[in-house]
């Protein structure tokens, strides 16, 4: 709608973005008669706003709504995790939230992240994600927790002469020990230690200086 001015007149005009036409500010403006307004500007004051909406200016109706304002604030793709900037005025498009997940594991549920996996493979990864222990540092803590000896009788008690050799060879020949592996598995099984316990024995052992 293009009005024409029927006097000349000095008003107040608010300007839009072109494309958007969300409300850019205000300036002072001669309307001359016989003459349209500025382009992308109306004499139509905007409704009071605060910071989370912003006028937006819809030019066959000739009013003003609000409108969601998320420009600059980060969004995550609810498909990938992927995070971006909103660029646009308007609601936060299909396929994106305003929640951030907590870990690469949650899934979107349309409406929280949501780890689905079991407690048995939460449990397995964690064990997995523990670093190495050096040799040096698997040793101390057994000699520190009073658990060498029980260890070494434990190999010695071993009836099967080919696993003794390799327990006993993992024991003490490798360079590093993990908190998977099969030496550290047959000490949990023989000292019937339960993961908790063994992941406190471990933590002391990487707190021990290299």
């Amino acid at each position: 709608m293009n009005l024409i001015s029927e006097k000349d007149q000095l008003i107040i005009a608010y300007s839009f973005d072109p494309d958007c036409k969300r409300l850019i500010g205000s300036f002072e403006y001669l309307w001359v008669e016989g003459t349209g307004l500025a382009a992308n500007s109306t004499e139509i004051q905007p409704p009071t706003f605060k910071t989370g909406k912003i006028p937006v200016f819809d030019e066959e109706a000739q009013k003003w709504n609000l409108v969601e304002d998320h420009r600059n604030e980060t969004v995550y793709s609810t498909s990938d995790q992927s995070k971006s900037k909103i660029e646009y005025v308007g609601k936060i498009k299909d396929g994106f939230t305003l929640l951030e997940p907590t870990s690469t594991f949650e899934t979107w549920t349309g409406k929280a992240w949501l780890d689905q996996r079991t407690d048995e493979e939460k449990e397995a990864l964690k064990l997995a994600s523990y670093p190495s222990l050096t040799n040096r540092q698997f040793h101390l803590t057994l000699v520190m927790k009073d658990l060498e000896d029980t260890v070494r009788s434990a190999i010695n008690a071993i009836e099967d002469q080919k696993r003794k050799a390799i327990i006993d060879i993992e024991f003490n020949k490798a360079d590093n020990f993990k908190r998977t592996g099969t030496s550290m598995l047959f000490m949990q099984e023989q000292m019937n230690m339960s993961n908790d316990e063994l992941n406190a024995l471990w933590e002391f052992g990487l707190a021990i200086p290299d």
